[in-house]
């Protein structure tokens, strides 16, 4: 009786330790979470500092501009931002840019604040 106890507190303990393998093993990281980010660096070129124009993905450009970028949140500068999110130089729409309004001495402005790259990198500037 004491023999067949032992082995069935072996047997017991062999499956719960295979079990804890499977599982511990079958929640390792995704191998996409591995995808390296390869930043770039896009620059505002519009026409005003209206939200419109400010989340219009087609005035980001990877071409410089003459402005200096100094994080002064009134008007929009550069992003640094995800490579998946630019095409041709372009940034794309699937950047969802959102803004919000600086209102200062009679000027308002809007200012880039956020968008689908959690980890994108904002400076805007002064105006």
């Amino acid at each position: 009786m004491k023999t067949i106890k032992k082995i069935s507190f072996g047997a017991f303990a062999f499956i719960l330790g295979l079990t804890l393998v499977l599982t511990q093993s079958a929640f390792k990281g995704s191998p996409l979470k591995a995808f390296k980010r390869v930043p770039t660096t896009v620059y505002y070129h519009g026409p005003d500092f209206s939200q419109a124009e400010v989340q219009n993905e087609s005035n980001w450009t990877t071409s410089t501009n003459s402005q200096t970028c100094d994080s002064s949140p009134q008007a929009p500068c550069r992003l640094i931002i995800d490579s998946s999110y630019i095409l041709s130089g372009q940034l794309q729409g699937t950047a969802n840019l959102t803004s919000s309004l600086y209102t200062g001495d009679d000027e308002e402005s809007y200012f880039v604040t956020g968008s689908a790259d959690e980890d994108m990198s904002i400076t805007n500037k002064a105006q």
